[in-house]
């Protein structure tokens, strides 16, 4: 998880123009899009990077997103000794390592294509002026 802070945090910090990313397709090197930001412009990928990881930083309880069919307490008839907790946790560790991994990937990639359209922009000769 601290992968995936530091990845977006370093997108953020790099990332001074965001609106330069509207219109850019997302292009990674020997990776096929899978999920997330795969149809979209690196400014709606560089947006939804940014929502998750406020969400978890603060948690989805924080947002009010709780889902009314998961229980806290169990029933009469499933008891923490009968459930595969450790299982469970496992898989739902496993799973969030996964997608943390690719949304790494998209951050650094973000990153680096923004890098790159500065640098053309530097090298052409062009200025941004207010």
């Amino acid at each position: 998880m601290e992968g995936y802070f530091s990845a977006v945090h370093k997108m953020e910090q790099t990332v001074l123009f965001p609106s330069l990313l509207q219109g850019v397709a997302l292009e990674e090197q020997g990776d096929t899009p899978k999920a997330g930001c795969s149809d979209k412009d690196l400014y709606e990928c560089f947006t939804l990077l940014k929502s998750i990881k406020m969400v978890a930083e603060g948690g989805l309880a924080a947002l009010g997103h709780q889902n009314p069919s998961i229980s806290t307490s169990f029933g009469e008839e499933e008891s923490p000794e009968k459930a595969d907790l450790e299982g469970l946790f496992h898989y739902h560790v496993s799973g969030l390592h996964q997608v943390l991994t690719h949304l790494t990937r998209r951050a650094n990639t973000v990153t680096s294509k923004y890098k790159d359209i500065m640098g053309q922009i530097y090298q052409n000769g062009m200025s941004l002026r207010w």
